[in-house]
């Protein structure tokens, strides 16, 4: 965006708004913080404020989205370094999910807290989107460490991972601090000897992908091929566009392993949703990445 300095997908006044929100949200709590201090601590009017954040909603849903992405970027950059095994893939994943928390432990725990999940559809459904977007990668994660034969499992693991997590973070917050790789390597460990059982004693399945399909992302093949390449012509286009200096090389990197990963036969989805939500930090490919991760990974359906 010319004449603009965009970090992260975001211009600095905007980014600078969602770090001082993240900072009073957890101090105060969600409802306890008014839109007013939040302009006041940023040096601007309410007014100017809601020209760029339209409510408190609004805002405390880019606030979350924007720590969200943090997690993202990490494993994302991880997920690329080929020296791993899957083993210590998960090992490094799970590490680096556990020391994002931590780091965010505050704000994570006054969400947690205080948003509530009913009588409030516009936070209900974010809050329902960035927790399918979390457990549909961990899913994914374990299905790549673990292989396609521990996929009938992938839900039950999935939950027993995120149940670890929450516990073992929990204590750890509260009693000690815990090294993220040391704690990861324990709960893989424990993974191991579950994953092993599962496959030995086949036992049914406590949650089915029947019974788990609303938090299911669709499949790229049921996409429709011809919107799929409009969007990827689009994003090739904007790419080709670009000057050397605007991170075009990383871009266009990132756009062939896209289409690599597209022409395989079983693309796989998390790779898919890591490398469009690069693109998606890019100001001039933020909307045409959305709708097509909207379309590869899942979500609404956009009119193209």
């Amino acid at each position: 965006m010319k004449g603009k300095e965009v970090k992260n997908g975001l211009e600095p006044k905007k980014e600078r708004i969602i770090l001082t929100a993240t900072k009073i949200f957890s101090a105060k709590g969600y409802f306890s913080t008014s839109v007013q201090e939040i302009a006041e601590e940023c040096s601007m009017s309410k007014a100017s404020l809601y020209k760029l954040f339209p409510s408190k909603e609004d805002l405390f849903i880019e606030v979350f989205e924007y720590h969200q992405n943090i997690l993202f970027d990490k494993v994302a950059s991880i997920s690329f370094a080929s020296h791993y095994s899957p083993r210590e893939l998960l090992i490094k994943q799970i590490s680096t999910q556990i020391e994002v928390f931590l780091e965010q432990r505050n704000f994570i725990t006054m969400q947690l807290k205080e948003i509530p999940l009913s009588g409030n559809n516009k936070l209900k459904k974010m809050m329902r989107q960035l927790k399918t977007r979390i457990v549909g990668w961990q899913r994914n994660v374990l299905i790549e460490a673990y292989g396609e034969e521990i996929k009938p499992y992938s839900w039950d693991l999935t939950v027993t991972v995120q149940g670890l997590l929450k516990e073992y973070i929990t204590v750890a917050d509260q009693y000690k601090e815990w090294d993220g790789n040391e704690m990861a390597t324990y709960i893989v460990d424990r993974l191991d000897y579950i994953k092993t059982d599962l496959l030995q004693t086949k036992p049914k399945p406590l949650f089915s992908e029947e019974e788990m399909e609303n938090l299911l992302s669709p499949s790229p093949t049921l996409c429709t091929k011809d919107h799929v390449d409009i969007l990827l012509s689009r994003i090739k286009i904007v790419i080709d566009s670009m000057n050397p200096s605007d991170n075009k090389e990383h871009l266009e990197q990132s756009f062939d392993m896209l289409i690599k990963e597209l022409e395989t036969e079983d693309p796989k989805v998390f790779l898919l949703d890591v490398l469009l939500h690069y693109f998606m930090k890019e100001e001039q490919l933020k909307s045409t990445a959305t709708k097509l991760r909207s379309l590869l990974v899942g979500g609404e359906k956009w009119n193209i």
